[in-house]
């Protein structure tokens, strides 16, 4: 059994001063308006670098999706080593310095429209580093909370900052598009920027102290290894992150082809084409609330276990879906897919952070993050291609059908015999 994450939390409540679980809670709540901050900003900024693309150097469809090709492609190259870069920094510092990036590249746009040196080039290595500040400050996230709250708060603090993902997500864009539309898209960049520099002082602000980044005894390359071999071992880790990155490379494919098919296929009209994207996050907020709910009523483990898989027929709404009452039916499906999606994932990033010891959490969370948002490019390439060749509409048929089959893969893992995560199930011995 791994050693238990260090929660200077629990040393709070268990300690007669009083100022050290006020510190504790004091610091939650300025994490949370870090994350709110960030995740709006990340949120709003797919928004806005599109736009500024379009609107300043008159980019093409094309080249405006290789400005998103280029966030997402940092998953890809750094995913792995990610885990192992943070762990040798303590969690909060890395965040912070992950805000300072956002805001210099940020604010970088700007300066550089305004000297009138703005180039297509520089928004796509800015979306490269806003993508590799996401990487890092997500995973030193995951790392800090369980340093943050004691253990059996953990489900109910990743359901909270899991709400307020939702949230931005659910405004966030509609915000980058307003604010390109009353500020103009120069302005909507520095106002991104500085939502970044005021997220790095929340964090500054946290008063609870993190304990020494653990000795390293080998090398990245070792450290890297290490990780995966921890992953390899848990029957129970090693399904939740094969099950995660196969539903995110469908989920993906379908997604990419959204915005096309309503458009073009159904022929929505633009501004209620936003609208029903949005039944996405209202559903990440509805999963949000209901995943504390559903782990006490049905055990985590079960619930982790069917989210998705009871959520995947709702899929097989999106191609029938008509210019008619029968869009709601998109709605109905991207309402329960979020919902489905959402539950398994606040329950796997739990049992990460009670199963992972301190010192091998950040490399686990950055395997994750390859396995899940790694898929999210190939996906979307693959939903493309399906597209071109079959059509959109087959090709959403053929995805949906693909979901099914993948979805049930945790009925294969140990889960299937349990109903709460135990932190003891079996390992498969495997040297490092």
């Amino acid at each position: 059994m791994p050693d238990p994450v260090e929660s200077p939390a629990a040393d709070a409540l268990l300690s007669p001063d009083p100022g050290a679980e006020r510190a504790v809670r004091r610091g939650f709540r300025l994490l949370v308006g870090s994350h709110l901050l960030n995740e709006t900003g990340a949120a709003a900024t797919l928004v806005v670098l599109p736009l500024t693309a379009v609107l300043a150097l008159d980019a093409s469809a094309w080249q405006t999706a290789l400005i998103e090709s280029a966030y997402f492609s940092a998953y890809l190259v750094l995913g792995l080593p990610a885990g192992a870069l943070v762990e040798r920094a303590r969690p909060r510092r890395v965040m912070i310095g992950a805000d300072a990036v956002r805001c210099v590249a940020l604010a970088s746009l700007p300066l550089a429209w305004a000297a009138d040196g703005l180039s297509l080039s520089m928004v796509y290595a800015v979306a490269l580093l806003l993508g590799c500040a996401q990487l890092f400050g997500d995973i030193a996230d995951h790392s800090y909370l369980p340093r943050l709250v004691r253990e059996e708060q953990l489900v109910q603090g990743n359901s909270t900052l899991q709400l307020v993902r939702s949230g931005a997500e659910l405004g966030g864009p509609g915000l980058g598009g307003l604010s390109v539309q009353w500020l103009g898209a120069y302005w909507a960049l520095a106002a991104n920027a500085v939502g970044s520099a005021v997220s790095a002082v929340l964090l500054w602000r946290i008063k609870v102290p993190e304990p020494e980044p653990p000795a390293l005894a080998h090398g990245l390359a070792r450290q890297t290894w290490e990780g995966l071999s921890f992953v390899r071992r848990q029957p129970v880790l090693r399904m939740l992150a094969v099950s995660a990155g196969l539903n995110n490379l469908v989920f993906s494919a379908a997604f990419a082809l959204d915005v096309v098919f309503l458009s073009k296929v159904v022929g929505v009209p633009a501004g209620l084409v936003g609208v029903l994207l949005a039944s996405g996050a209202v559903g990440a907020l509805a999963g949000a609330w209901l995943t504390p709910r559903l782990a006490r009523r049905f055990g985590d483990a079960r619930t982790a276990m069917l989210a998705v898989p009871v959520a995947a027929p709702f899929l097989l709404l999106v191609p029938l879906t008509q210019d008619d009452w029968r869009v709601l039916l998109f709605a109905l499906a991207h309402l329960a897919i979020s919902v489905g999606v959402t539950v398994f994932n606040i329950l796997q990033v739990t049992y990460r952070q009670r199963v992972c010891p301190a010192d091998l959490l950040s490399r686990v969370s950055a395997i994750f993050r390859f396995a899940v948002w790694g898929a999210a490019p190939l996906g979307a390439l693959a939903g493309g291609a399906l597209a071109a060749h079959l059509g959109v509409r087959p090709a959403l048929w053929t995805l949906a059908v693909a979901l099914l089959a993948v979805a049930p893969l945790l009925l294969c893992s140990p889960l299937r015999r349990t109903r709460d995560f135990d932190v003891n199930f079996p390992t498969v011995p495997t040297s490092c």
